[in-house]
């Protein structure tokens, strides 16, 4: 048996680092999915002060926005101080593991000022909600998450 000496052993160790580090970064770059939280993360950005005042409305209103999710409904009430036909706007639910999952739906609230949807439509997990809403052109805006079972 032929003995190596240290300068091939080096050699040997630095080719196999150099190896592993490679088919490493090719596994992890072919089966990670790298998606964006927003596709327009710079315009998103921009517009972001706007945002930053409709959540300060709806944190100073005297009655919040309530979410309450129960096993097979997720109930968005609303505050009683604006008439249930005055109130519109969409609610988002984005899923922040999946992004084909994620759900836009118009806000229709009955005459208790209540709008709800079921879960079955929703995979289980965490969602992030994003309730962006407007009474008589003042707008406001709402964010939870929830863990859909």
């Amino acid at each position: 048996m032929k003995k190596i000496n240290w300068g091939s052993g080096i050699t040997i160790v630095i080719v196999l680092f150099l190896v592993i580090t490679i088919a490493q970064v090719l596994i992890i770059h072919n089966f990670v999915d790298y998606d964006l939280v927003e596709e327009e993360y710079y315009a998103a950005e921009i517009k972001y002060q706007s945002q930053i005042e409709k959540i300060k409305r709806a944190r100073d209103l005297s009655e919040p926005l309530k979410v309450k999710l129960s096993e097979d409904i997720i109930e968005f009430e609303f505050p009683t101080i604006f008439k249930s036909n005055k109130v519109v706007g969409s609610i988002y639910f984005y899923k922040p593991s999946d992004d084909l999952l994620d759900k836009s739906l118009r806000i229709q609230l009955n005459e208790n000022n209540k709008a709800s949807f079921p879960t079955k439509d929703l995979a289980s997990g965490l969602w992030k909600v994003k309730i962006d809403w407007e009474v008589e052109g003042v707008t406001y805006f709402n964010e939870e998450f929830l863990m859909v079972p």
